[in-house]
């Protein structure tokens, strides 16, 4: 296994032998602070915004064939899975240089740029100067966009297809006040905005694999995908992206944020759908070359 990094932006592991046309990338479950961050909120409840534990649960699919690829900075900084101009200009110290296009995220404070956290906690107590937010974009948001597209590219360009999986995780129950509120999430959903940004064979295959180790899986029910996979996805050119958000209560204790015992299970079946989709990929690069 191989390792690059760029300090505070990215981590990326490769394997040691040939590498499949496939990546899967982290994007919500950096933990490295910027200095530049600064927070009047509790660090328990800042700790909350991050998607725990899904690095270590994808860190076997380098020994699969794949690539892994991770974002240092947390979410609560900048979340790299929203549009770069999902802002509220309400939140800037100055006018941004082009209209905004804040989301229905934004306008609940979890935007590029998370105002609250746990819910309700409020993140500052002022605006954020223009030029901050523009470093973090510059610095943290756009290097690890580019390093996703690099990959994918190179592999589209060499091999004629690339896979790639975009790794979330979702509480096991949706926020009170949801439609479906007290009704628990399947084990696993598939988000591939409603069939555009992959190929029904490569969900097929995602979704059979999973439900070949017992889990409840669905399509598009909870999450359909958001910027990671719509920047990047575009099947008909070959590069197929997917959203795959996890249900937590499989590998922690929500409330303590503690490993349950069931994290080394889940661990060995996402490891072994890496070796599937890299066989997959590799099947098909070879039929295409």
């Amino acid at each position: 296994m191989l390792m690059h990094v760029q300090p505070g932006v990215f981590m990326r592991r490769d394997p040691s032998g040939a590498a499949a046309p496939v990546v899967f990338d982290i994007p919500r479950s950096g933990a490295e602070y910027p200095r530049a961050f600064r927070t009047t909120a509790p660090l328990g409840d800042v700790q909350r915004s991050i998607s725990s534990y899904v690095e270590e649960l994808y860190a076997g699919v380098p020994l699969a064939g794949a690539t892994w690829l991770y974002a240092c900075f947390p979410n609560i900084f900048i979340d790299a899975n929203r549009h770069e101009l999902d802002i509220d200009p309400e939140a800037l110290d100055g006018a941004w240089p082009e209209p905004l296009r804040p989301s229905e995220k934004t306008k609940a404070g979890i935007g590029l740029i998370p105002m609250v956290c746990a819910g309700t906690t409020c993140l500052y107590t002022s605006r954020l100067p223009v030029a901050e937010v523009r470093s973090r974009l510059d610095n943290y948001y756009w290097p690890y966009h580019r390093e996703l597209s690099r990959l994918l590219g190179g592999f589209r360009a060499e091999r004629r297809i690339a896979l790639h999986m975009s790794c979330h995780s979702m509480p096991a129950f949706p926020a009170a006040g949801s439609p479906d509120a007290g009704k628990r999430r399947s084990d696993f959903d598939l988000g591939d905005r409603n069939g555009t940004t992959c190929g029904a064979e490569v969900t097929g295959l995602v979704e059979a694999v999973l439900r070949g180790f017992g889990y409840h899986v669905t399509r598009n029910q909870h999450f359909i995908g958001a910027e990671c996979v719509r920047k990047h996805g575009n099947p008909e050119s070959g590069i197929h992206s997917l959203q795959i958000e996890m249900n937590r209560s499989l590998y922690m204790d929500e409330e303590s944020r503690m490993r349950e015992p069931g994290l080394q299970q889940v661990r060995a079946h996402l490891t072994e759908l890496a070796r599937q989709l890299s066989a997959f990929a590799d099947a098909q690069a070879t039929a295409r070359s």
